[in-house]
């Protein structure tokens, strides 16, 4: 059986990385992109296009992918770190409700309007950051990017951690052993 020592010497806290593409108006482009891809190819299964390759949507297919690799300039990846038991309590009793929030509903536990910011800011090890400073970018940002990142943040510290099962690995390498034989 291992010791205490040999158990902490082993420990790890979960981690969970958040890609963000600040350049959100490139959405736009590429779900315009997507529709016009959808309709080249299309058009060209109606036979409105001679036969061969469909040179309009091969045009769109390298545009989509242009556009993709602009987008992956853009993503900024945020990586959160939880929090030891006791750093997450502390965090939490640093942030308590407001009365108007308790009133509202007597079961909060935390004051939502400082908390997601706090823990963002606590468990980010990728951009090192004042508090102050994350809630000027996360003031930036939208609810969705606000989300995600404290999603992740709030994720490393209360849900479970075990050993995960890659469905669309397990798939690949099925099919790399039927055509290796």
């Amino acid at each position: 059986m291992a010791t205490v020592a040999e158990i902490k010497a082993k420990l790890r806290r979960p981690e969970r990385t958040v890609p963000l593409c600040l350049a959100g108006d490139l959405q736009a482009q590429y779900e315009q992109l997507e529709r016009d891809l959808t309709r080249a190819r299309e058009k060209a299964r109606s036979g409105t296009l001679a036969g061969g390759a469909n040179a309009e949507a091969t045009e769109i297919a390298r545009r989509i992918q242009a556009l993709q690799e602009e987008m992956r300039e853009h993503t900024e990846i945020f990586t959160f770190r939880g929090l030891t038991r006791r750093q997450y309590s502390d965090l939490v009793a640093a942030h308590p409700p407001t009365e108007e929030q308790v009133e509202k509903n007597s079961e909060v536990d935390v004051n939502w309007d400082t908390f997601g910011v706090a823990l963002i800011t606590a468990c980010c090890i990728s951009h090192e950051m004042a508090e102050a400073e994350m809630g000027e970018l996360v003031d930036e940002l939208t609810a969705a990017q606000y989300g995600a990142l404290f999603t992740a943040a709030q994720a490393v510290n209360v849900v479970g951690l075990d050993v995960p099962n890659s469905f669309t690995a397990s798939a690949v390498l099925r099919a790399s052993k039927k055509s290796s034989k």
